[in-house]
């Protein structure tokens, strides 16, 4: 009898322990749905009326190289100088492009000037340049100034192999690379832009008793629309991993939430009962 009793004991402790484990199972497979959720609606933000999915990691992040092409007026004066020649000012989110106010005072430019045909190569580090596919934009340049002066457009996977890809000028300022035979599966991390020597305004600016030396363009800075992600890397030049795109992530997110929500139903209402003699 006490040998019944006791396996009618244990049997009764089976449901609760079977409770725990489920519950177990179902927060741990809703909380990888939930991140993964927040991966693929990431907001996106967006610069001056240009839309970047990835946010601030979609900028070039390090210097390469500037070469600008410096020359001096009848005057003995620079067509480049400080504060318009240092490349970093090219780094980052755009804080120099405003076409409300394109003339913003000096100390308000964080921008760098290429002179007579000179260039600037940057390199993105936290992510990479890709396709998108389709005959949008996917790398937007952003010139301070006026008016957008003309640079000629040029990418690399390792910073030895260079691939035009167009200029901009003054209705584009974004390139699709896509046009050029490239896609989602390509991936990009240097970008060098050339000023066209034959149409800027090279010349610097006397203002109020100074010399102001923005020869060229102007660049305040360059973005990646499509953008992806890094992952691990064993050099500069080494191949990049392909990333999850958002269609992926929500497509796994629902997936496990389905599978969560199914079990569930499954435990709760469709299950068999055990039979009672069912020791």
């Amino acid at each position: 009898m006490n040998g019944i009793e006791n396996r009618l004991s244990e049997r009764n402790t089976r449901p609760f322990g079977r409770r725990i484990i489920i519950f177990s199972v179902l927060l741990s497979l809703s909380a990888v749905a939930v991140v993964l959720l927040s991966e693929a609606v990431a907001p996106t933000t967006t610069f001056y009326d240009v839309e970047f999915p990835a946010g601030e990691v979609s900028f070039a992040d390090t210097v390469v190289s500037y070469e600008p092409i410096i020359y001096l007026n009848d005057e003995r004066l620079p067509n480049v100088r400080e504060p318009f020649n240092n490349p970093v000012s090219a780094l980052g989110v755009p804080n120099s492009t405003n076409p409300q106010h394109p003339l913003p005072s000096l100390s308000a430019r964080h921008d760098v000037s290429l002179g007579l045909g000179g260039s600037i190569t940057l390199r993105f580090t936290n992510n990479a340049l890709t396709g998108s596919g389709d005959i949008k934009p996917d790398l937007w340049i952003f010139e301070a100034g006026e008016k957008t002066e003309s640079v000629f457009v040029e990418i690399s996977k390792d910073g030895k192999t260079w691939q035009a890809v167009g200029r901009t000028d003054t209705k584009h300022n974004g390139i699709d690379i896509d046009a050029f035979g490239w896609g989602p599966e390509d991936y990009f991390s240097y970008i060098r832009l050339t000023d066209d020597p034959e149409e800027n305004e090279h010349d610097g600016v006397l203002s109020n008793g100074q010399w102001i030396g923005w020869g060229g363009a102007d660049i305040d800075a360059v973005g990646a629309i499509s953008s992806v992600s890094l992952v691990s890397t064993v050099s500069h030049s080494s191949p990049l991993a392909m990333p999850f795109s958002k269609t992926i992530l929500w497509i796994v997110a629902i997936a496990i939430a389905a599978i969560a929500i199914g079990y569930a139903i499954y435990v709760s209402f469709l299950k068999p009962k055990s039979s009672k003699n069912d020791f």
